[in-house]
């Protein structure tokens, strides 16, 4: 056996390792770098290990450039950066070239290149990807719409905990889209979509309560989900809430109240609204009572 030999391996070796684990410190300095807001020190360590070759390093410069952070926002550079860190299979860099894609923004407009890189993403579990895809499906864009696709994205990214997701889930379990026809699967969706705060989902579950589909119908509870939706500016939770203080349907009859929401949704362009609060004019009740 050749000593000499043996021995420059073991070497060249561990001076490999050693550099990875330079690199791999270097990020790790930069990402927390950049979670202190200090753009000047990531950029000193992402911007070397980038230029070789680093996919971490280039998928943070590329998200640099992508929101303007430390540097000018710059969607042809972002691009740059993107597509090799992509390349190499990092998956944040892939959702962010499919965003860059989908809008245009440094390249040119390609939904076919946009599905790509979502789909490369999401089946590697990138909850967002995952969600891009079902849009994509869902709204038919650059492919044929497919709601049974938009379904099965929509479901894994639910999974996941997407609030958004969930919610059009939810829609698509209700009125049948893609997926069976299916009102207890569709109010779960919209409640865990609701708890998280999604105005629309918390209005669909309003909804829900007040015509007891897919849960017991409850008129309190349907107020309540109205309530929390209204106070986000949903326009038809202000109108179905006026609707509810006018008639006193799960709270205690309040006109103040009633007027208030229907004057909410009336400046958003709800004509039922505008209808309800011409209606109260001509009986005479003020509308500016609320004020």
């Amino acid at each position: 056996m050749n000593l000499f030999k043996v021995i420059i391996s073991v070497v060249t070796l561990t001076f490999m390792l050693a550099t990875l684990s330079t690199m791999a410190s270097s990020v790790e300095e930069g990402r927390e770098a950049l979670q202190n807001e200090d753009y000047v020190l990531a950029l000193e360590h992402f911007k070397p290990l980038a230029e070789e070759g680093n996919s971490d390093a280039q998928a943070f410069l590329g998200g640099m450039y992508l929101v303007g952070e430390g540097v000018d926002q710059d969607f042809e550079k972002a691009a740059s950066w993107l597509k090799l860190a992509a390349g190499q299979g990092d998956a944040i860099a892939q959702n962010n070239l499919g965003w860059l894609y989908q809008n245009g923004s440094g390249v040119s407009r390609n939904y076919q290149e946009a599905m790509k890189w979502y789909r490369q993403a999401a089946e590697q579990g990138v909850d967002g990807s995952q969600e891009n895809l079902a849009l994509i499906y869902y709204y038919g864009r650059g492919v044929k719409r497919d709601y049974s696709e938009a379904a099965r994205w929509f479901e894994l990214a639910a999974e996941q905990g997407l609030p958004k997701s969930q919610g059009y889930l939810g829609d698509m379990y209700y009125f049948g889209n893609g997926v069976s026809v299916d009102h207890e699967r569709s109010a779960q969706l919209f409640r865990l979509s609701a708890e998280q705060g999604d105005p629309s989902s918390q209005y669909q579950l309003g909804v829900l309560y007040l015509h007891g589909e897919g849960v017991a119908q409850d008129d309190t509870m349907a107020a309540e989900w109205f309530h929390k939706a209204a106070e986000q500016g949903h326009e038809l939770a202000q109108y179905n809430l006026g609707a509810m203080y006018e008639n006193g349907w799960g709270v205690e009859q309040d006109h103040t109240k009633s007027v208030h929401w229907y004057q909410k949704a009336a400046e958003q362009g709800v004509e039922e609204a505008k209808d309800v609060l011409d209606e109260f004019a001509a009986q005479g009740i003020d509308e500016s009572m609320d004020n």
